[in-house]
């Protein structure tokens, strides 16, 4: 859980705690157990899709590295097959190879 999420719960879980311990009081200023109810169910809403997004941004992570490996990979490829070019032909010939750079 994101340190932004799971602190905002801690500290509407804590004002929730004391608003129903003064609720008593607090009807006179409009405030009943209705809207702290509502305020808890958006709170296991909050907790619930993050927990969701991190097991997103788990799986998301293991793609990217996945695929940076292959980047890698072609990378590499690339560079090699270049090179072929550069070393065994005249830099006039490259472009037919698909070599577009004049360095």
């Amino acid at each position: 859980m994101s340190k932004t999420i799971q602190l905002q719960i801690d500290k509407s879980r804590t004002l929730l705690e004391g608003l129903r311990q003064n609720l008593g009081e607090l009807k006179a200023h409009g405030m009943s157990e209705n809207d702290l109810q509502t305020m808890e169910k958006e709170l296991g809403q909050l907790a619930e899709i993050n927990e969701q997004c991190d097991a997103i941004r788990a799986d998301l992570s293991q793609k990217v590295k996945h695929m940076n490996g292959i980047l890698d990979g072609v990378k590499r490829s690339f560079v090699e097959k270049k090179k072929v070019i550069k070393v065994n032909y005249p830099q006039e010939e490259w472009a037919k190879y698909g070599v577009l750079d004049k360095r």
